[in-house]
């Protein structure tokens, strides 16, 4: 197979892990690289883990990239995979697990130790179990990239800091420092051991087979079956640690002065489920005091972003919006941003279609906006995805004032407009110094409850440069009896875009006096432009 790209965090620990994975790839004879891309979790470092998006944040977007066929796989620390993954993706691969024991890192002596750093909640609910009887120790949140973290410590921000030991192995790290015993201090699910994520193909299955490791890739299922049944996520102080199937699972209190413990030998998976709701029932207060305590984002509304996704295709979406939708955590999209754009909306997001198709809507204006507020007032990121701008033609002012009203944040992200983007892609331009100074757009499809229609006819009809009609196909033949009954010259060059930059695009050209039994003649169907004007005859057929 062609050279696999690896997706990978930037940090040197990342490298390190990826650099491994593409050496062990080498040795097999299989050539990769890698490629860096930069995650939510890497950019905001001043706040705890729990409070920017929670567990898995330095997996989402690699997903996203696996997906979008950016990458073909991602190297990860497998204590960051969340136990839910996308459909479409596999662990393909869990390497021999390195040392999975917490490190507690100093520059001095354990006795001399007053503030210890860490940004876990499960290390600093262990710190403070085990420190219980030095009530002048302290233990302070600490993010950032390793070494980020031991720069603070020599920087004598902290006096010891609470690490993985497998990232100081893998950087070939040599601290002053003491191995915590996971009696006392259980390590996180699957610490100490890289996984490789890949799109679910043939071809990535055979080459990572190899690097399998099939006894650390059983103890780890069962870690993250157990976990998976616990739940919390970065809400709750866990220790989940599994040797030879022996397990030993603990859910503590955010001060560390109660535990809840199992410890079981693990069969097989079904062993793991059941240990796991053993753990979740004896730890339920716990868990519930701990998530009441930090707040979970569903208990305060979310924040709607009203995208628009541009006239189609990938190539379209602007930046902003592709970040946004990433993030996502429930969609709501309609038929415009086209097939492309759908298929590579993240897979852990919630998806809803709410388009309308050929007359049938899937969803009334009235229950979209309502259940936009619905998803918005549970938390999280809400996109509302349009195919080009939201204020232009697309409700989008409706629903932000149905936002408004009732206090939920709304952002809204501009994308190309159909009604320039789609002329322009066949070579027809809306203004032009030869023949058009001006652009009118209007729709083709207004309100209809109104008795009397918004558009002055008779003006258009009259007013010079070009017209751009939005959503006018199931009218076109009124619209071309209005133009003309109010002064439009009947032989007026008119262009009806199908389906802008998509595979079966079609552009059909005719007059205003004939276009009416041109569009049945040929089946004119939504989604399309129409362009009315001088321009038109710039359009040449390729």
């Amino acid at each position: 197979m062609s050279k696999i790209r690896i997706g990978t965090r930037g940090s040197k620990l990342a490298l390190a892990q990826t650099k491994k994975v593409i050496g062990l790839l080498a040795e097999n004879g299989i050539d990769a690289e890698y490629v860096i891309i930069k995650t939510t979790g890497d950019k905001v470092t001043d706040r705890g883990l729990h409070q920017i998006g929670g567990f898995g944040m330095f997996v989402r977007e690699l997903d996203n990239a696996i997906l979008r066929g950016e990458i073909d796989c991602a190297v990860h620390s497998m204590k960051d995979i969340p136990a839910e993954r996308p459909k479409g993706l596999l662990t393909v691969a869990v390497l021999k697990r390195d040392p999975p024991y917490d490190f507690l890192v100093m520059n001095g002596k354990v006795e001399d130790l007053m503030v210890i750093g860490t940004s876990s909640l499960r290390r600093k609910a262990q710190l403070l179990r085990y420190f219980h009887n030095c009530p002048a120790v302290r233990v302070e949140m600490l993010r950032g990239n390793l070494d980020t973290r031991l720069g603070k410590l020599d920087d004598g921000l902290y006096d010891g800091i609470m690490v993985a030991e497998a990232g100081l192995m893998r950087l070939d790290y040599k601290r002053n420092g003491v191995r915590l015993s996971p009696d006392m201090f259980v390590p996180a699910a699957n610490q100490g051991t890289i996984a490789i994520v890949s799109r679910d193909t043939p071809e990535l299955r055979a080459a990572f087979a190899p690097l399998n490791d099939p006894q650390s890739a059983l103890d780890c299922a069962i870690e993250r079956i157990v976990m998976e049944q616990v739940g919390g996520g970065c809400f709750t102080p866990m220790g989940i640690f599994c040797e030879n199937q022996h397990l030993t699972a603990e859910v503590l209190s955010l001060d560390g002065t109660r535990a809840e413990r199992i410890t079981a030998e693990i069969g097989d998976l079904e062993g793991a489920r059941v240990a796991g709701i053993r753990l979740k029932n004896v730890g339920a207060e716990l868990i519930a005091e701990a998530k009441l305590a930090l707040g979970e984002p569903a208990k305060k509304n979310g924040k709607v972003y009203l995208v628009g996704s541009g006239p189609g295709g990938l190539g379209l979406l602007t930046f902003r919006a592709r970040e946004v939708i990433d993030l996502a955590d429930v969609i709501m999209y309609d038929q415009l941003p086209g097939d492309e754009i759908i298929a590579s909306l993240p897979a852990r997001a919630e998806k809803i279609d709410v388009g309308k198709y050929g007359g049938h809507h899937t969803m009334k204006q009235e229950d979209i906006e309502k259940l936009l507020v619905e998803k918005a007032q549970a938390g999280g990121i809400i996109v509302r995805l349009k195919g080009g701008d939201p204020f232009l033609f697309g409700r989008g002012g409706e629903e932000m004032e149905v936002l408004r009203e009732h206090n939920i944040p709304c952002e809204a992200i501009p994308g190309v407009t159909s009604g320039i983007a789609v002329p322009e892609c066949v070579g027809i331009p809306v203004t032009h110094r030869d023949f058009a100074s001006q652009v009118t757009f209007v729709t083709g499809h207004e309100n209809p409850e109104k008795e009397v229609s918004s558009i002055d006819w008779k003006w258009l009809a009259g007013s010079p440069g070009t017209i751009v009609i939005y959503m006018g196909v199931k009218n076109l033949g009124r619209i071309a009896e209005l133009l003309i009954e109010n002064g439009r010259d009947p032989q007026t060059k008119i262009a009806v875009i199908e389906r802008g930059f998509r595979p079966d695009q079609r552009v059909t050209c005719a007059t205003l006096a004939d276009i009416g039994e041109v569009s049945k003649k040929v089946g004119m169907k939504p989604p399309a432009i129409i362009v009315i004007g001088e321009v038109v005859g710039l359009y040449k057929e390729e």
